[in-house]
């Protein structure tokens, strides 16, 4: 559709609508995997330079995609303006979504998809605590008990 927002019919305005829900959704469980991928970090102990990367790319991700949503807001702008559309046309759309869009949006999301689960395998690395060895001499581990107090001197 190569009209303006302001030329088109309430049922192709619908579409767009229609693809805004789409692409939200989208979005929406984008940032749930980010976020169930920050609590795993946080859980299992990763190093805080790995959740910091993960929190950083999660984080441009959503932001480029919520500029994905923008050309969308248009048309619900022009819809809120003309509510006797509406009664002249229905609620339910006429027009099928376009496949070419289909493919879009999941060439869009299913990219994102692919790098926030590729940087989440290579960024997640749990680290294991730190275990003495029972078989080990107690005096390895045993800190010299004395105290060294450095003296001032002033010239």
């Amino acid at each position: 559709m190569d009209k303006k927002f302001e030329e088109m019919s309430f049922d192709e305005l619908k579409l767009y609508r229609r693809e805004g829900l789409w692409r939200s959704i989208g979005i929406l469980f984008l940032i749930i995997i980010v976020i169930l991928g920050m609590i795993l970090m946080e859980v299992n102990h990763v190093a805080y330079s790995n959740k910091y990367h993960f929190r950083v790319i999660g984080f441009v991700i959503n932001l480029g995609l919520f500029t994905y949503l923008r050309p969308i807001f248009a048309a619900n702008q022009i819809m809120r303006q003309h509510p006797d559309w509406i009664r002249q046309s229905g609620i339910t759309a006429k027009i099928p979504l376009p496949w070419d869009w289909h493919l879009k949006r999941l060439l869009v999301l299913g990219s994102s998809l692919l790098v926030i689960i590729v940087s989440f395998a290579f960024l997640y690395k749990p680290q294991s605590e730190f275990r003495t060895s029972t078989n080990a001499p107690n005096a390895i581990f045993k800190k010299n008990k004395r105290l060294f107090i450095c003296s001032i001197s002033t010239i």
